[in-house]
């Protein structure tokens, strides 16, 4: 079983990634609203994937993944980054930054798990 932490502003956006993971990989899912809760979270867990936000307030996605970076157990920690589309400019700074993969909004389902199972497959090898 893997462990999920979504790290995204909008609860509506939270509690649908939260049913699409846990209908399709029945799994332990936390949530947070920001880069600094989703920083705190970090202290006492060990997410196994995480989906990040780009845009939000706090602390956007780019700053919350420079500082996890920066932390030695999550220098390898598989991030997807959930971005708008006028965005796409900040995917080449966030592929440096060593995301899995990037899922476009709005959120499609189908598409979420073929992100999502990758970022699994990669994680057993």
């Amino acid at each position: 079983m893997y462990s999920f932490l979504i790290v995204d502003d909008d609860p509506t956006v939270r509690a649908y990634l939260s049913r699409i993971i846990s209908k399709k990989f029945g799994t332990s899912i936390q949530m947070v609203e920001n880069g600094v809760e989703g920083l705190k979270h970090l202290q006492n867990s060990n997410p196994d994937i995480i989906l990040l936000d780009i845009s939000m307030p706090v602390m956007d996605g780019v700053e919350f993944l420079k500082t996890m970076r920066k932390i030695e157990k999550f220098k390898n920690t598989p991030v997807i980054i959930l971005t708008a589309i006028n965005e796409k400019d900040i995917i080449g700074e966030m592929i440096g930054l060593g995301i899995s993969d990037y899922i476009l909004k709005p959120i499609r389902a189908e598409y979420t798990y073929e992100r999502i199972q990758k970022a699994i497959e990669a994680l057993k090898k």
